[in-house]
Formats: structure tokens, sequence, C-alpha cells
């Protein structure tokens, strides 16, 4: 008996091994440098063509080709959170202002996704509300950013990232409105 479960059980882990091998797959025939990482069964093609449509795709390297495009990465849902850096009062917007971090760890190193500028304080706590919403209960987070710049800080590497949107399997979130939408951002 345990003999045919045990069995039954590698089959299925080899089935949903190859199926995310050909996902895996087809993402990349679709935007061959938009992805860093595994994406864990989380992202579309549409996600990743949203990025090409933003700005003209280039691969990964270091100094970055295109600023302008942004790359996907996943991480272990306990290795990635959300927070807002206070900062001080701006009387034009009459609040207190924030910059928006995501915060992902690795082995190799850590990577921030900020925010491109300051937002009132209640705007970023949106953001949160919405990050807890979004990442209750899932395994892995995957986030998209720009404008990458490396720096070694206290002996370890850091990535600096532009963030653009972040997505789970229950949704997607974006700094600007519609971003995660390929209706509203790409001419299909």
């Amino acid at each position: 008996m345990w003999t045919k479960i045990a069995f039954i059980a590698l089959q299925l882990s080899l089935v949903v091994s190859a199926n995310s091998q050909k996902h895996l797959a087809d993402l990349r025939k679709v935007s061959p440098f938009g992805l860093l990482t595994n994406d864990y069964g989380i992202l579309t093609k549409k996600d990743l063509k949203i990025n090409s449509c933003i700005a003209w795709p280039a691969p990964f390297q270091d100094p970055p080709l295109n600023f302008a495009f942004s790359y996907w990465q996943c991480f272990e849902k306990n290795q990635i959170n959300m927070d807002c850096e206070v900062g001080g009062y701006d009387e034009h917007e009459k609040s207190r202002m924030a910059m928006l971090v995501i915060l992902g760890k690795r082995i190799e190193g850590s990577h921030e996704f900020i925010s491109r500028r300051p937002m009132p304080v209640s705007s970023c706590k949106a953001f949160l509300e919405d990050w807890r919403q979004l990442t209750r209960k899932q395994t892995h987070v995957c986030v998209s950013g720009s404008e990458p710049l490396k720096e070694m800080r206290n002996g370890k590497l850091v990535w600096n990232w532009t963030f653009g949107r972040y997505k789970t399997k229950l949704g997607c979130d974006s700094y600007f409105q519609g971003e995660c939408d390929i209706r509203k951002k790409c001419d299909n």
C-alpha cells in the first residue's frame, strides 16, 4: 500500500515538474529577457509582454543596456516584505511623506524595489493593505522593477530597483494605475 502511495506521489511530482519547465519555456519564448528567476507558476505571457510594451527588451547585465526595461524576479514569501519608510512633512501635499520599499532577500544578496517618489503616508498604507491581502497564505511573490543599480552595503551586495508592480497567485498591484492590465498598457 505505502509503495503504491509513494509511486503515485513520485509520478505527480514528475508531472508538476514537467509542467513547470514547459511553463517557464513558454514565458521565455514571449520574453527571453524579462524573467530573471523561476516564477513558480505566478506570471503569464501577458505579464511579461507588458514590460516589453513599456520599454524595448534587453538582456540583463551589469551595467544595464536599457535602464527603462523592467525585469521580473520572484522570492519566497518569507524572504520578502513591503514597508513604508516615513520621512518629513510636505506642505504641498499637506501630509507626511513615505517611500514605498519592497525588500527581497536571496543568498547572493538583497533586492530593494523603491517607489519612484515619495507619497503621502496614507497612500503608502493603502499599498501595504493591498500587499497583505495579495500575499496572504502565498508561498511566493514576483516583483517587476527597472533601473537596476548595485552597491555594496556592509560588505553585502544590494540591488536597488525602481518598483513597477508585484504579483502573486491572488492578483497584481502596481505603482501606476492600470499597469497590471495589458489592455490598458499595450496595443494588442
